[in-house]
């Protein structure tokens, strides 16, 4: 059962679209940390085994922001997958959901493609 009622989660989904629509630079490494670990937390609460690899894909972005420097070549990649992952995921969220998860899926990708230097596979950015 999820935790946090689908409001809350739609909400949530809108604030990060909001905060990638603004653009990479524009998101402040610590509010970006802060993100991941919110939403890395509330996917590992709902405990769907079909959602874990997007936890661990967001822990891996997570570790990939901390330290020495953030690669763009590191951090590009992983942002795709998560889109990708995200995108596919809304089709079993529930209906209030699926478009904002649609459209977060989408930023992601859009921004790995970015950080990476190659081009997305669509023109819905």
């Amino acid at each position: 059962m999820d935790p946090i009622p689908t409001k809350t989660h739609t909400a949530e989904i809108a604030a990060t679209v909001r905060d990638l629509q603004g653009g990479l630079l524009q998101f402040p490494l610590s509010k970006a940390i802060n993100r991941i670990d919110d939403w890395r937390r509330e996917i590992l609460a709902t405990e769907k085994p079909d959602l874990e690899p997007i936890a661990d894909g967001l822990g891996e972005l997570r570790e990939s922001l901390v330290g020495e420097g953030v690669n763009g070549a590191t951090v590009g990649p992983i942002l795709v997958r998560l889109g990708e992952q995200t995108e596919t995921a809304a089709d079993g969220a529930a209906e209030s959901m699926q478009d904002g998860l649609k459209r977060l899926g989408s930023l992601l990708r859009h921004a790995g493609s970015a950080l990476t230097g190659e081009g997305t596979r669509d023109s819905d950015a």
